[in-house]
């Protein structure tokens, strides 16, 4: 009786043992890559496995376009990882290229916006047979399998036309606010079509100073410090202040509520988060471009699916944008609340 009551407590000890190795196993995993055991056990099923690398992973905008391409890609067994430079990170775009290559993804997802040493980094992951799409804007000089955006005329000639609506014989000044090397021969199209608009709605081709800033290599707090000075600069100030990206679009929209100008500077800016449709609403941003973020997610998934199974791809898919002034937003609010 004594042997068997001895044999009990050993049994319990060991198994008391186990409990504690397999939990700290789940934790020291854990630790290492943020997921639980049931997560790692839910990647597995998928076939292949893609990075998508922006800039500010964290944004409105990155998170809507991520959510419908995960959702996509799940569709089509595959697991989809959001990187990107943004607050929390030290890395750069191509220091997370690099990851992916060395880590044999099966497709890559790039915002590229020109930056020094990208082009290389994209054909480096296509002659390792890693597929790699494009979105927002295009390397056309290197090896990518497919573009999925707007094409750089198309999106300067929708800026362009917006930009000659809101042109009157008081305008003496417009802004361009770029996130792309203006030298680039893609981004000087954009820079081109809205000056060429402009100019062709004034009464003479001298009359509007139109100039572009490049906010490239700029994080989030230099961004915001860049666009608060222009606005400290009371000389400097633009009738018309373009923003071509969700960022600098929330930064403009601040600035023209601390230094009171709102209804004075005309705002064109860019994307639909709920902070910009209130502006719009509220007059202080006059118009934004709406870029169908169901349609870039899910065409990007479309594009590495199709290249996985068929080893080729539409080189380009085009997305559809849109221009929300007062009365789309306010049309729009009226649905939202009749569904």
């Amino acid at each position: 009786m004594k042997k068997k009551h001895t044999n009990l407590i050993v049994f319990l000890v060991l198994a008391g043992i186990l409990v504690v190795f397999y939990m700290t196993g789940e934790s020291y995993y854990e630790g290492l890559t943020g997921k639980s055991s049931q997560e790692k056990e839910s990647t597995e099923v998928y076939q292949y496995k893609y990075d998508m690398i922006v800039d500010g992973p964290d944004s409105p905008f990155w998170q809507a376009v991520y959510n419908c391409a995960q959702e996509w890609a799940q569709q089509n067994d595959a697991i989809l990882e959001l990187k990107g430079s943004g607050k929390e990170s030290s890395y750069n775009k191509l220091d997370y290229m690099n990851m992916s290559i060395a880590s044999n993804a099966n497709g890559i997802i790039l915002q590229y916006s020109g930056e020094q040493g990208l082009e290389s980094k994209i054909n480096e992951a296509v002659q390792k047979g890693i597929p790699v799409v494009t979105v927002m804007s295009d390397a056309v000089r290197s090896k990518r399998q497919s573009f999925v955006g707007v094409s750089d005329y198309q999106l300067g000639s929708a800026y362009g036309e917006k930009v000659a609506e809101y042109v009157t014989k008081d305008t003496k000044s417009i802004l361009i606010l770029l996130k792309r090397n203006i030298d680039d021969m893609n981004q000087s199209q954009i820079y081109t079509q809205i000056s060429n608009a402009a100019q062709a709605k004034a009464d003479s081709a001298d009359s509007i100073h139109i100039t572009g800033k490049n906010l490239l290599s700029t994080g989030t707090f230099e961004t915001e410090e860049a666009v608060t000075d222009i606005f400290q600069q009371k000389d400097k100030i633009p009738d018309i202040l373009v923003c071509m990206d969700e960022e600098t679009t929330e930064c403009a929209r601040q600035a023209v509520l601390d230094f009171n100008l709102a209804g004075k500077v005309t705002i064109i800016g860019y994307y639909s988060s709920e902070d910009i449709l209130t502006a719009v609403e509220k007059g202080v941003i006059s118009v934004t471009c709406d870029v169908d973020t169901d349609q870039l997610g899910r065409y990007s998934i479309e594009a590495l699916t199709e290249y996985q199974k068929e080893g080729r791809t539409n080189s380009y898919y085009n997305v559809d944008i849109n221009f929300l002034d007062k009365k789309a937003v306010c049309e729009m609010r009226k649905e939202e609340r009749t569904q």
